[in-house]
């Protein structure tokens, strides 16, 4: 529960920033308010660098979140251990440098068109490089990851049950309450 506290904070900052440069820029596009100088090229890295990244990070947080699930549902004391604030905060640290180093590498592969107003990788190479991370990044390894730990959750709360031997006075204890 408190990792889920502690990522609603960078889940709604994430979520605006990828909002703030998925939309402002197509809208300064579409109205004809884009730059033409020589820091186009600048631009252009920043706005696809601050689109994708916002949107990988947004997957790997509820990913993340999945798993402080399964931590704070398990019977393993050492586990549960890492569903603390502290640990959320290093947690989203560590997921936000990562996704910044993942897709550091569009301040290298992607240039201006000639035009002025598209931004796409310079080589086809570097167009196979970045689809394979925006469907490995943000749609394949986050579901998988949610998946799976969402699964070891409910066999977690499903078997505790099985695992605390029943006293029949706690229950009839329990039932008089």
């Amino acid at each position: 529960m408190e990792f889920l506290v502690g990522c609603i904070i960078p889940l709604t900052i994430v979520y605006t920033i990828a909002l703030y440069f998925g939309c402002l820029t197509h809208l300064l596009i579409t109205f004809d308010v884009y730059s033409q100088s020589s820091q186009s090229s600048y631009y252009c890295r920043t706005r696809t660098f601050f689109t994708y990244t916002p949107l990988s990070v947004s997957t790997s947080l509820v990913g993340a979140a999945c798993a402080d699930r399964y931590t704070s549902s398990s019977s393993n004391v050492r586990l549960r251990s890492f569903s603390q604030i502290k640990m959320s905060r290093k947690i989203v640290c560590g997921i936000f440098l990562i996704q910044c180093f993942i897709w550091g590498q569009q301040f290298v592969r992607f240039s201006q068109q000639l035009d002025g107003i598209n931004c796409f990788p310079a080589t086809p190479f570097c167009v196979s490089f970045n689809n394979f991370s925006l469907l490995m990044f943000y749609s394949i390894l986050p579901i998988i990851f949610v998946f799976a730990l969402g699964w070891m959750t409910i066999r977690h709360v499903c078997h505790q049950h099985t695992r605390c031997p029943s006293n029949l006075k706690d229950r009839q204890l329990t039932i008089e309450l």
